[in-house]
């Protein structure tokens, strides 16, 4: 009898220990991500924001609220990193200057809630659209995923919203999609 509870209380604390390790391990590579998405944010929007800055002519003409317009010399080829998605339009609110709602398309279906980093300067405003990357396991989403298997989807591809708060209001600054470095028209 002692010796079963010896051999339970020895698999026990290997079972507790196993489940120590997977959390550390679970945590410190959540936190390599979050690392590394933001330093591929702020990158990106340096290259974009330096593009704009080298390039007065596509400044003006952005300036007059033209959508579309992009930096001469700068890639056309869409950022793909991190699940960033490009911005499809935008509007600001009637009712305050401050806030922002872009308009994107799903990624995937059930996919995590699309977030917006904001780079904001005197004469631009950067938006990245992305994913949320959350700190802990997405246990419902996973699970639905699992249940449905391989379900068509209805919802990948479908327009999203993200709505946000701009330290300033948007006024004569020209809003740039850093995804695809072009302007975006708000009107």
């Amino acid at each position: 009898m002692i010796r079963r509870l010896g051999c339970l209380s020895a698999l026990l604390s290997i079972a507790f220990f196993l489940a120590v390790i997977g959390a550390i391990g679970w945590f410190g590579y959540q936190a390599y991500v979050h690392a590394t998405d933001s330093q591929a944010i702020a990158t990106r929007t340096n290259e974009v924001g330096q593009a704009w800055t080298d390039d007065p002519a596509a400044l003006a003409t952005a300036a007059t609220g033209k959508g579309g317009v992009r930096p001469k010399g700068f890639s056309a080829q869409p950022y793909q990193r991190i699940g960033a998605r490009p911005v499809d339009s935008a509007r600001t609110s009637k009712t305050s200057k401050t806030t922002l709602t872009l308009v994107t398309s799903q990624a995937t279906c059930d996919g995590p809630t699309p977030v917006a980093d904001v780079v904001e300067s005197p004469v631009l405003v950067q938006v990245l659209v992305h994913p949320e990357s959350s700190w802990l396991p997405d246990v419902p989403r996973l699970w639905t995923q699992w249940r449905d298997g391989s379900k068509t989807c209805a919802t990948a591809g479908e327009p999203v919203s993200v709505t946000l708060t701009l330290a300033s209001p948007l006024g004569r600054r020209v809003l740039v999609d850093a995804v695809t470095g072009e302007s975006v028209s708000t009107k």
